[in-house]
């Protein structure tokens, strides 16, 4: 039997009782990965979501350049959510930045638990909601920097870029 602490700690399940943690906890499995095991690649079909119980992983994309990592994620974060939201495929790849043991929860198994427990599923979609407007607030944070140093940081020799 797992220890289900990991999930009161993560973001996305912390608000659970421990019965709704009791029906996650049935429909995941730990995924022991080695590092730079690939989990899912950009493209594929989106399968489920993880949670990082220990270790570390990745999250990038490939550009002209190579790999550019987006982020690292340690626990308690999670990834692969967006599979719950639509049906696209992954936006970007899943690598194991160190050997790690993940919580792996199958779309099709979660989605069954959201239809049958709607109390869990508001406690889910609220935290799911959060998080994504914490990492709007940031990414625009990010844009937003980026915009200004192009705009005062001296790219331009004559002085700052025109707004058009």
């Amino acid at each position: 039997m797992i220890d289900a602490a990991f999930l009161t700690q993560s973001p996305l399940f912390r608000n659970l009782d421990e019965a709704e943690r009791v029906q996650i906890l049935i429909i995941g499995q730990v995924r022991s990965v080695k590092a730079g095991e690939v989990l899912f690649r950009e493209g594929d079909p989106g399968d489920g979501l993880y949670v990082v119980m220990k270790g570390s992983v990745r999250i990038s994309k490939q550009g002209a350049t190579g790999e550019e990592a987006l982020a690292v994620l340690e626990p308690p974060a999670f990834f692969g959510e967006m599979a719950l939201i639509d049906s696209a495929a992954r936006a970007a790849d899943a690598i194991a930045n160190e050997d790690s043991d993940l919580f792996f929860i199958p779309l099709q198994e979660l989605r069954s638990v959201i239809d049958a427990y709607h109390k869990l599923a508001l406690k889910i979609l609220y935290a799911l909601c959060e998080v994504l407007a914490q990492r709007l607030r940031e990414t625009n944070e990010r844009y937003m920097n980026i915009f200004t140093i192009a705009q005062w940081g001296g790219a331009n020799p004559d002085g700052p870029l025109p707004i058009p």
